[in-house]
This record gives structure tokens, C-alpha cells and sequence, in this order.
């Protein structure tokens, strides 16, 4: 049975009792919850809120609060007071971290305000607001006219059902799935008021969960105890993992949420916060000979289409001596596999983000003041590639140069492009025992000077650079001396974007619970109609929503600014696109905003 506390006196305890008393009072009679003895939930009432807010939709762009008020003009007391139940019951399921108790008889204070209504809170009802039962994030807020919608149009589908009926319904768990779903298909929303109505009805079979993403991670990542393979409904299919889980943990209630063991499962470990630095270390053996013919394969983790021609046209253009440059759209994992590309050879790299004040100081050195005011030789990054600072020991240390045509190439990169071509260049600076910097091609010879003047190019050392096809323009500002020494080499988008492709991703990306790979799909498929971009967005998006649900928010942190350079009817075609094909978006009047916002589109659609 699903986990509630249905007899102990707990913060929890209250909800419960607030819920069987709506059952009881609200929806197998017409009686009121908060003012008792009054009738709320009639027949009449519920007709009423329908015509003025289920079927009278505000599409304008005030907030939900401004909306209801102007819905409710005009309407009788006790309208407004099943409009305050309402409310109430959509309260009920958070917890005070997703919205605060205070809050939640603001806004049911307001709406009693706006008719005159006292709002006694000193009332024991209240105290069901107070804790909360769970998270339910940002899309729950943001959606409400849907969530609101959804539990009255469940409500009405039972009140319309005769008393004995009725009662059969609200204790019979596929029956009440059963009315539930027809009336979040009526919504047509992936509204979470379905499982927080669920369970406030039947806490003995329906979880304590409202996301249908934590929902769907649950199920993913205990599949293996789902005795009846034949089930294909999510909450049954919750309810026999419960069971399978209780015999293995006999002597506590099972808790998705609350028991270590197994929220770790289906939740994973914390992941902690990454800070990449300047330029990051690979690992390796200095000065190691590369073997360029038995190159092993790119390590699991990326996903590509055509792999294999892939790595076979890295593995030709390095072996023939050409440094390489991938390019393609944003996010297409092109940082990250340059480095698999370094791993794959077994060789020690460093990664630097080019900068358009890139001169040859910063990428082969130049003077530097000591403590004492002494200028010394300062080894640039090209530099600190092929010879340890301290040691001057030689060392092969392959460079990873991301988005390369931010710098100004040829003043960069100067003398380097000798160097490449088999030249001896010698710098205008002296190193710390007078000598003359010298930059040498090790060409045949194995054996290399150890003195702190001279660097020699290993001949095995390659550079790697990523380029946004965004930014294609800038090749022209290449020159031909440094182009022709580079491979270019696209790493592009999947030409054609699957459900089971999109699940190869979040298995590479250690999210294989995630649950909403279908929606996933359809919105990738139509971002790239209208802007090319690369699965390393699609993979922020897919971390924003694995929680919370809250694609509205995803697409405008990740997707939208994207759409720079597009005219303003495409972004809002868009967004109507992404409204039909899914029902993930809890309004788009948010993403409207955004838009006319974000690209000052003076409000043009």
C-alpha cells in the first residue's frame, strides 16, 4: 500500500483528514469544507465556476490571480466560496518549500476578498495547509488554470454519477484511474493535479508523488520488480514495485522519497557542482610515442549518428599528419570529443577557450616581470604543450582549442605555422640562461634537447580545435597557411531524431530514468526546423525537466535565445508548434512574453 498516515498524529495527519472530509462532506454530498453546514459543491455552483472559468479561459497576458477576479465578477457568494475550496484543495498537496503556508491563505484570503467574504483562519481546516505532502515545482504554479481545470472536470464527471456509483468509483483504484485519465485528456495537459488527486482519495494505492517524471524514474529503474509483465499502467505498475519492496524492507513503510536505499536508486547521487578551470589537465606519459595505427575506439559516453565514419575520418586525418577542427551546430558534443579523441590516443592534452585579445604572447610566450622586477621568458600555451616549465623535461601534451575561431588566427598563432611546416624559428626573447628561444620540428630525430631554450614540436603532436557552423562566417578570416594544415571534420546533428535515438542520449548521459524521452523528441525534431542545434542543449533541457516537469522554463533558459536572428513570427510559430504537439507547456503567453521581451519584438506575432 502506498505510504500515508492515516491514524498518526503527524503534520501529515491533518491533510488526510481535510481530504476524507471533502470526500465525504464535498463529493459524495453538496456540503462545504471550510464553512460547515453550508452548501458549496451543488450542482448549481459547479455549473456556475464551469461557464465562467473552465469554459471562459483569460487568454490575455495577466497573471492567473487577475484572471480569476475578472472571471468571478458578478457571481453569487457562494460561487466564490467553491472557488476558495477550490484553491484550497489545489494547496493541499505542496509542501512549504514548493509554496509557503503563508502564502496559500494570502491567495484564498484574496479571493474572499473580492466578494466580502470573512475568512476565519483561526479555523482546524487550515492546519492541512501548513506542511504539505510533497514538491510539486515550478510547472504546477505555472499552470494552474489547467490543474484547476482538470480537478473540477473530475469532480463533475463523478458528481454526475448517482450516489452509489459514486461511492463504488472513489474506492475503487482503476475505476478512479480510469475517470482520471478521460479528464486529463479533456484537459489535455500533463497536469500533476491527477496524481495529487489520486492519492488524496486513495493514499492506500496511489503514491505520494505528483510529478509524472519522478513517476516515470520510478518504474525505469525498478522494471525488474514489476511481477505482472503485462501491466501497462503506471500507478499499478507502482503499486507492484511497493509490494516487491516491502518484502525486502518488512520492518519499515516503503518511502520512494524518504528511504535512503531506494530513492538513491531511482534519484542517483547528489552530483555535485563542476568548475572547469582555465585549461584542464588530461592524463598521460610525457613525451609518449603516439601509436597512430593501434588507435582504439571513442570511449562510451557520446552518442553520434555514423560513428563509425566518424572516428574513421578523425583517425585518417591525424594519421596523415593533419592537426583537425570539428565543426557543426551548438551542442553537439564537439568539446567533448576532442577530449575522447585525446583518451582514445592515450595522450595528455590541455583544453583552452580561444578569446578575440588572443596574441602570440598568450599562445607562445613573451617577457614577464619577477617579485624583483626581472623580465623573464614566460612560456605561452603552445609552449607548456611540448616542455614541462620546471624540469624542461619534453612532454607530448595534444591541444584542445574550443570555439578556435573566436582569436584572430593569424596574429595568434604566428610563428607556430613555421613550425608545423618543418621550419626552425628562433623568437626575439632569451630564456634565463641568455640563449635565444628557439622553436624546432622534431622531425626523425628522437633524442631532445633539454636546455631552457629550446622547444621542439613533437611530430606526433596534434592540435584539436571546435567551431560553431553558426559562426562559419569567421573561416574566411582564416588564412590559407593555417587552413590547409588543419582537417575540418562536422560533427552535425542526427539527420533524423527518434525516440530510441533520444534514449541512447540519456543512457550516455547517466539519466536512464528520465521519463519524458518522447516529449523530448518532438521538441527537438521542432527546434531544429527552425534553428540547427546539437544535443548538448537537448541534454540541459532534459536535466531542467527530470524533476519538476517544467518545460516552459526549460525553453526559455535553453531554447529560445537560440532563436537570435530568426524573425518574430517564427519564434511565436514555434511556440504554437511545441502547444499543439505536446502538453508539457503550461502557458504560452509565458513564452510569448519572453519573446516580445527577450528580442523586443514590440508584441508582434
Amino acid at each position: 500500500m502506498a505510504i500515508f498516515y492515516e491514524n498518526e498524529i503527524n503534520d501529515r495527519k491533518e491533510i488526510y483528514d481535510a481530504a476524507k472530509k471533502w470526500k465525504d462532506e464535498c463529493l459524495l454530498d453538496d456540503k462545504s469544507l471550510i464553512w460547515d453546514g453550508e452548501t458549496v459543491w451543488s450542482d448549481e455552483n459547479l455549473q456556475r465556476f464551469k461557464a465562467v472559468f473552465v469554459e471562459n479561459p483569460n487568454e490575455s497576458g495577466d497573471s492567473f490571480d487577475s484572471k480569476l477576479k475578472k472571471q468571478l465578477e458578478n457571481e453569487s457568494e457562494s460561487v466564490y466560496k467553491l472557488a476558495i475550496e477550490i484553491m484550497f484543495i489545489y494547496y493541499m498537496f505542496p509542501y512549504k518549500g514548493s509554496i509557503s503556508y503563508p502564502t496559500k491563505m494570502k491567495k484564498l484570503e484574496m479571493i474572499a476578498s473580492w466578494k466580502g467574504i470573512d475568512l476565519d483562519q483561526s479555523l482546524p481546516i487550515f492546519n492541512a495547509l501548513k506542511h504539505g505532502l510533497g514538491a510539486t515545482g515550478t510547472f504546477y504554479n505555472t499552470s494552474k488554470y489547467f490543474e484547476v481545470s482538470f480537478l473540477f472536470l473530475i469532480v463533475e464527471k463523478l458528481k454526475n454519477q448517482s450516489l452509489a456509483t459514486r461511492k463504488e468509483i472513489m474506492n475503487n483504484e482503476k475505476e478512479l484511474k480510469r475517470l482520471a485519465d478521460d479528464s486529463r485528456r479533456q484537459v489535455g495537459k500533463r497536469v500533476q493535479m491527477l496524481h495529487i488527486f489520486l492519492h488524496l482519495l486513495l493514499p492506500q494505492y496511489f503514491e505520494r508523488i505528483a510529478s509524472w517524471g519522478h513517476k516515470g524514474r520510478i518504474v525505469k529503474a525498478f522494471s525488474d520488480y514489476i511481477s505482472d509483465p503485462s501491466s501497462k499502467d503506471m500507478d499499478e505498475k507502482l503499486y507492484l514495485i511497493r509490494e516487491t519492496l516491502q518484502e525486502e524492507y518488512p520492518s519499515e513503510p516503503i518511502d520512494f522519497y524518504e528511504t535512503r536505499e531506494i530513492a538513491k536508486k531511482w534519484r542517483g547521487d547528489t552530483v555535485q557542482e563542476e568548475v572547469t578551470p582555465a585549461i584542464i589537465e588530461g592524463t598521460g606519459d610525457s613525451m609518449s610515442t603516439v601509436d597512430f595505427e593501434g588507435v582504439g575506439h571513442i570511449q562510451e559516453g557520446l552518442v553520434f549518428e555514423e560513428l563509425d565514419l566518424l572516428v574513421e575520418q578523425i583517425k585518417t586525418a591525424i594519421k596523415n599528419g593533419k592537426h583537425i577542427i570539428l565543426t557543426g551546430p551548438p551542442g553537439t558534443g564537439k568539446s567533448k570529443l576532442a577530449s575522447k579523441i585525446c583518451e582514445m590516443y592515450q595522450v595528455d592534452w590541455s583544453m583552452v577557450t580561444a578569446v578575440s585579445n588572443w596574441s602570440t604572447y598568450e599562445t607562445i610566450g613573451g617577457y614577464r616581470p619577477d617579485n624583483n622586477g626581472d623580465l623573464y621568458f614566460n612560456p605561452g600555451i603552445f609552449l607548456n604543450c611540448v616542455k614541462e616549465k620546471q624540469s624542461n623535461q619534453p612532454v607530448n601534451k595534444w591541444l584542445i582549442i574550443d570555439e578556435i575561431n573566436r582569436a584572430d588566427i593569424d596574429k595568434a598563432f604566428g610563428p607556430l605555422f613555421s613550425v608545423l611546416t618543418g621550419d626552425t624559428i628562433t623568437l626575439p626573447f632569451e630564456s634565463e640562461s641568455g640563449s635565444s628561444i628557439v622553436l624546432k620540428p622534431q622531425k626523425e630525430i628522437n633524442t631532445v634537447e633539454t636546455d631552457d631554450s629550446t622547444y621542439v614540436i613533437p611530430k606526433d603532436w596534434r592540435m584539436i580545435g571546435t567551431m560553431n557552423t553558426v559562426d562559419k562566417a569567421s573561416l574566411y578570416e582564416m588564412s590559407y597557411a593555417f587552413m590547409r594544415r588543419f582537417a575540418f571534420i562536422p560533427v552535425g546533428i542526427p539527420k533524423e531524431i527518434t525516440v530510441d535515438l533520444i534514449q541512447q542520449y540519456v543512457e550516455a548521459w547517466n539519466m536512464n530514468t528520465y521519463p519524458n524521452v518522447d516529449v523530448l523528441t518532438v521538441i527537438w525534431k521542432l527546434i531544429n526546423q527552425y534553428r540547427k542545434i546539437g544535443p548538448a542543449i537537448i541534454k540541459d533541457i532534459a536535466q531542467y525537466t527530470q524533476d519538476n516537469d517544467d518545460f516552459t522554463s526549460a525553453l526559455i533558459l535553453y531554447v529560445l535565445p537560440q532563436f537570435e536572428g530568426l524573425p518574430p513570427q517564427k519564434i511565436y510559430e514555434f511556440i504554437d508548434r511545441v502547444v499543439e504537439q505536446t502538453d508539457v507547456i503550461s502557458d504560452k503567453n509565458y513564452l510569448k512574453d519572453f519573446v516580445a521581451d527577450f528580442f523586443d519584438t514590440g508584441g508582434l506575432e
